[in-house]
């Protein structure tokens, strides 16, 4: 067995923790997400788990959830180093 000296992979409710931060305007159907240092893949799912969106996100690049009924969605952040899922509501 070898070791290495990469960081394990991190999983946290709180994203501020990590330095993602999950930014969304009430008034619009759209979010970013702040602190990507590269690029991370997004996965936006209802609350059944059935995913609605995926892509590869850059840091504060707009994401739109304007073809999203009216609810409450969990987003999931995965980078290299750390996955955060964040409660995400469309009024």
């Amino acid at each position: 067995m070898t070791k290495t000296n990469e960081k394990p992979l991190q999983i946290d409710q709180n994203p501020t923790v990590l330095g993602l931060k999950l930014v969304q305007n009430d008034t619009t159907s759209e979010f970013y997400i702040v602190g990507i240092e590269d690029t991370a893949q997004l996965i936006v799912s209802d609350l059944n788990c059935k995913v609605l969106l995926k892509q590869q996100i850059n840091n504060e690049e707009l994401v739109s959830i304007s073809s999203f009924r009216k609810g409450v969605y969990i987003a999931k952040v995965i980078t290299k180093t750390a996955i955060v899922e964040k409660k995400l509501v469309k009024k």
